[in-house]
């Protein structure tokens, strides 16, 4: 990663939308004014927030000089968060949730991603990385390996995940390079290939930038 991405951070005010966030931080933020919006349908009753009044304290953020930190919560759904919310963020996140996205909607997605994005705004997206899955496949010993158990809990889980909560798209670099370069409204700034999160080292960490 560049050090665009940490120079973004360091904005005084910032809007973070974090899609299917479950209990993870947006990481390299260091906004003295944040308002971070948390989006999954895993969130309980008390401690959720309707949309419409996120979006209703997203405003008086807006406008206020006086507000520090907000976080809500919220579990609406995706696409019908992004189609109808009014206010722009900042920077969106997206850790792990991108591949969930059936690969016929990325392009619908993207755009109302962009509609939801300031000029200017970015997206964080951490996705696993199906070209190292695909080399660990290649290379891969079941007889003999002692840790064939490991690896075959690591790439099962990567490429398919639960049967309820399925892996719907595939991305690698170059995946990520075309559809988010595809409409003219995106463009990557920032990559890593190789990503550690969450004890694994298998991810594609990259920053696109709305342009338009």
């Amino acid at each position: 990663m560049n050090n665009k991405l940490e120079c973004f951070s360091k904005k005084e005010k910032l809007s973070v939308l974090n899609i299917g966030a479950g209990k993870l931080e947006p990481l390299q933020i260091d906004a003295n004014s944040k308002f971070l919006v948390n989006l999954d349908n895993m969130y309980s009753c008390d401690n959720m927030s309707e949309q419409g009044d996120v979006e209703k304290e997203h405003r008086k953020w807006i406008v206020s000089d006086d507000w520090i930190n907000k976080k809500m919560f919220c579990n609406s759904d995706i696409f019908e968060f992004l189609n109808s919310y009014l206010c722009r963020f900042d920077r969106i996140i997206m850790y792990r949730f991108l591949e969930h996205i059936e690969f016929v909607q990325i392009p619908y997605f993207l755009y109302l991603l962009s509609t939801t994005l300031e000029i200017g705004g970015i997206v964080d997206v951490i996705v696993p990385n199906y070209k190292l899955l695909g080399e660990m496949l290649i290379k891969e010993r079941v007889f003999g390996n002692i840790n064939f158990e490991a690896d075959n809990i690591l790439l099962t889980t990567e490429l398919l995940n639960e049967p309820n909560c399925p892996h719907a798209s595939i991305w690698t670099l170059d995946r990520a390079y075309y559809f988010f370069h595809l409409e003219k409204r995106f463009n990557i700034i920032a990559y890593d290939e190789n990503f550690s999160f969450d004890g694994r080292n298998i991810y594609l960490r990259f920053v696109a930038e709305r342009v338009a």
